[in-house]
């Protein structure tokens, strides 16, 4: 490992102990980002990145104080976006991955709904207004609003339009069937840990599609460092370190799902699977 991939890890795990309110998951995102490159021989500085949200976030602040209520600044933020920095979607679903990076997002001002999404967040945020990831199945949307109460939901991929209940009810029962029926839980807002963890989500199953179960679990593994209380991570890396035949490593990461787990059946199942690992290892 290089001396510079060695500080995003040390910067990343620095991340991982604060509090979750406490974190900006822009940064951790671009660091995903930068380790993710640097296995491939390139380490990007996140720095000028970092300075590229400061500023569209400022440019945001001018923009939107005659903003009367939430839908304009939704309308507001996307034309900065979309117009003045010509970032676009990008649902392209291949093996590139660069609709879910949000460094290479960043550069080709191109990306996936959920990069955006995450993207447009980190700008309303350093602004000083609210936006929030719903944890909505299968579709990333947010929530903005202003200081007077005003809150919108829109599409990251969809120019600021306002998206009401009969929409998100067209949306869920696409994605999840026709009994699918909206419940409070999709109004929630998710975590800083959970947002990161539903980028790395889809950048994980994309690779385990496409059959690159190495590159999975280093993405499971460079997650744990930010989100190292991520109980199903835990699951997930000694199930792939098993495929691997990493009967060692699994068994190491089968533990620390086995002591933050409160699953009785998962418990159980982990215990079989672990004492089988033992009996391989002697």
């Amino acid at each position: 490992m290089s001396e510079a991939a060695a500080r995003v890890r040390e910067r990343l795990t620095a991340l991982g102990r604060l509090e979750d309110r406490d974190l900006d998951p822009a940064e951790p995102a671009l660091l995903l980002a930068a380790l993710g490159q640097a296995r491939r021989g390139a380490l990007l500085d996140i720095a000028p990145y970092l300075a590229l949200l400061d500023e569209m976030a400022a440019q945001l602040r001018t923009e939107a104080e005659d903003c009367p209520d939430a839908e304009a600044l939704a309308l507001r933020l996307f034309q900065l976006l979309g117009r003045r920095h010509r970032f676009q979607g990008d649902e392209r679903d291949d093996d590139d991955l660069g609709d879910l990076d949000l460094l290479t997002v960043m550069d080709r001002r191109r990306g996936g709904n959920d990069a955006l999404g995450l993207l447009a967040l980190a700008v309303t945020r350093r602004a000083g207004m609210v936006a929030e990831g719903l944890a909505f199945p299968a579709h990333f949307l947010l929530r903005l609003g202003l200081a007077d109460g005003s809150r919108v939901i829109v599409d990251p991929l969809g120019g600021g339009q306002p998206l009401s209940a009969p929409d998100l009810r067209a949306m869920l029962k696409a994605a999840a069937g026709l009994d699918a029926e909206l419940e409070p839980a999709h109004y929630a807002a998710m975590s800083n840990r959970d947002l990161l963890l539903r980028l790395g989500n889809a950048a994980k199953l994309r690779l385990l599609r496409l059959g690159y179960v190495d590159r999975a679990l280093a993405m499971v593994e460079s997650l744990l460092l930010v989100a190292p209380d991520a109980c199903l991570l835990w699951r997930e890396a000694g199930l792939m370190h098993m495929r691997l035949d990493h009967a060692a490593q699994a068994v190491a990461a089968l533990e620390q799902f086995l002591a933050r787990t409160s699953s009785a059946q998962a418990k159980a199942r982990t215990l079989a699977l672990l004492a089988e690992l033992r009996r391989r290892l002697t």
